[in-house]
C-alpha cells in the first residue's frame, strides 16, 4: 500500500520582490520554508516583538500540549536568538498551532489588520480581533 499524505498549505501573496536580507547573515539553516511559515520578508518590529515573547514565557500554559510545568521550561526560549525574523515568527506560530490554534486563528493573532478605528470592519471580525489582542500582543 502506498503511504498517503495529506499537505495544508496557505499562500499569501501580497506582492513579490526579492532582495538581501538586511537584518541577518545568509545560511541554510536559514533557507525557506520554515517548519510552518513561508516568509521572505523583513520583519521590522523584530526586537519588539522577540521582548514581547521572552515576557511572556513564565507565563505560557496549555493544557492541550500535554506538559508539565517543567516540560514547558523545556521549550523555552520560544524564540532561538540564533534564528532569524522569519524564524522566530515561524517558531511562535509553530507554538500557537501546536497548542491547539487553527493555522488561520493563528496567523490572525499574530498579523491582525489594524481594526479598532475601522468603521467598516464586520463587528464579529472586529470582536474577534479585540478577543486575541487580549491573548497576546499582534
Amino acid at each position: 500500500m502506498r503511504p498517503v499524505f495529506t499537505i495544508r498549505i496557505l499562500l499569501v501573496q501580497s506582492q513579490i520582490h526579492s532582495r538581501f536580507s538586511t537584518n541577518t547573515f545568509p545560511s541554510w539553516d536559514r533557507a525557506q520554508p520554515m517548519r510552518v511559515l513561508g516568509h521572505n520578508g523583513e520583519i521590522n518590529t523584530l526586537r519588539g516583538n522577540v521582548n514581547w515573547m521572552k515576557a511572556r514565557e513564565g507565563l505560557l500554559k496549555c493544557k492541550d500540549l500535554g506538559l508539565s510545568k517543567n516540560e514547558m521550561k523545556e521549550l523555552l526560549p520560544i524564540v532561538d536568538a540564533s534564528s532569524s525574523d522569519s524564524g522566530a515568527f515561524d517558531g511562535v506560530l509553530e507554538l500557537l498551532v501546536r497548542a491547539g490554534k487553527s493555522l488561520p486563528e493563528a496567523v490572525i493573532m499574530m498579523i491582525p489588520e489594524a481594526w479598532p478605528n475601522d468603521k467598516n470592519m464586520d463587528p464579529q471580525m472586529k470582536a474577534l480581533y479585540e478577543y486575541c489582542s487580549a491573548l497576546m500582543e499582534p
